[in-house]
């Protein structure tokens, strides 16, 4: 028996072996260098235009509208319990939620839940602890409303009821005080 073929082996173990390696800091080095997925502004065709209505009861049975909150900045987030975007949004909603009841006129969230049953809308809303308004779309009426084809999607409504903005994708603390900012000061 030659002692080539151990040798070969060992080698040729090697050089698999280095190869993954340098593949797995390649991968590494790009996912650590990817920016982040965050919301970025779209064009909506109801910028500028009157909110479409929303009047409707919340998971825990509570009436809601849209209406009720005019003379405050809304902020109409679409949502769905299946969605990992939303998932990853939501920290970042709560956040802002706790921020703006501590500051005087503060804004207003509204959630609806899109394209999802109301056990699983309902589960989302208990898991993550959302104490402002949230809303089963389970028909679709306010999302068709609104133009939404997918979560998640948000509205800046301001004071008067007009729509200011509107955000594809999940949005970020940063990015819904600076939405709420430009829109005070524009």
């Amino acid at each position: 028996m030659s002692t080539t073929a151990p040798t070969r082996r060992r080698h040729t173990a090697r050089w698999v072996t280095g190869g993954l390696l340098v593949v797995l800091v390649v991968v590494s080095v790009v996912l650590a260098t990817r920016p982040t997925v965050q919301a970025t502004a779209v064009q909506s065709p109801l910028d500028g235009g009157p909110a479409p209505a929303i009047s409707t009861t919340t998971f825990s049975g509570s009436p809601v509208s849209l209406a009720s909150l005019r003379g405050r900045y809304v902020f109409v987030n679409f949502f769905a319990s299946w969605c990992p975007p939303c998932q990853v949004e939501e920290p970042s909603l709560i956040a802002f939620n706790f921020e703006q009841h501590r500051v005087p006129h503060g804004a207003a969230l509204l959630s609806v839940d899109v394209d999802d049953s109301a056990s699983a809308g309902a589960n989302f809303v208990a898991q993550w602890g959302i104490t402002w308004p949230a809303l089963p779309d389970h028909g679709g009426a306010i999302a068709n409303a609104y133009g939404v084809g997918s979560p998640p999607m948000t509205f800046l409504i301001d004071p008067a009821g007009k729509v200011v903005t509107a955000y594809a994708g999940p949005v970020r603390l940063a990015q819904l005080q600076a939405m709420l900012a430009g829109a005070r000061d524009g």
